[in-house]
């Protein structure tokens, strides 16, 4: 693949993620902030407000402030970075991969952007309920991240597998 064909699809699929993700959030912000949840398809799918100091689930939100941001803003701006070259650069990246990794940076983007923007918190407003699962409150970066983890694992399966097979010979 050329390099300017790559560019192109990190640059679009990013954009697209950090634009609908952020839209969402000044949107579930205006609309959804002091206010009682509001629950679609009955509660399979439920719209609530909250602003997350934490990583996913909260985790680490009760960490101080200044742990926070060398965890939550200056640790992740470098794995940004790292896998933006490595998506850039990587030479045996096929098309779904390049795809899945710009999935992952957009979401990462989103979520930095109100890390540094909103006072350290990233605003999440989605909840969805299937039977008896539940996931945690999340927002659309938080959707695109484990998106492009799902379809990085699952486009390398086969390789996965080739790998176990030939290894079985030895």
């Amino acid at each position: 693949m050329t390099g300017s064909r790559r560019a192109l699809i990190i640059f679009l699929v990013m954009i697209t993620c950090v634009g609908c993700d952020q839209a969402a959030k000044t949107y579930a912000t205006r609309t959804l902030a002091n206010r009682q949840p509001i629950g679609i398809f009955g509660e399979m799918f439920r719209l609530q407000y909250t602003e997350n100091t934490g990583a996913m689930m909260g985790v680490g939100g009760d960490l101080p402030e200044s742990t926070r941001f060398w965890l939550f803003v200056v640790f992740n701006s470098c794995a940004l970075l790292a896998i933006l070259a490595y998506t850039i650069l990587g030479k045996s990246l096929r098309t779904a991969d390049i795809f899945s990794f710009s999935l992952i940076l957009g979401g990462g983007a989103g979520n930095l952007i109100d890390r540094l923007f909103k006072g350290g918190v990233v605003i999440d407003f989605m909840i969805l309920t299937l039977g008896s699962l539940k996931t945690a409150i999340f927002n659309i970066a938080d959707a695109a991240v484990i998106s492009g983890l799902l379809l990085l694992a699952i486009s390398n399966l086969p390789w996965f597998a080739r790998r176990l097979e030939d290894g079985s010979k030895s």
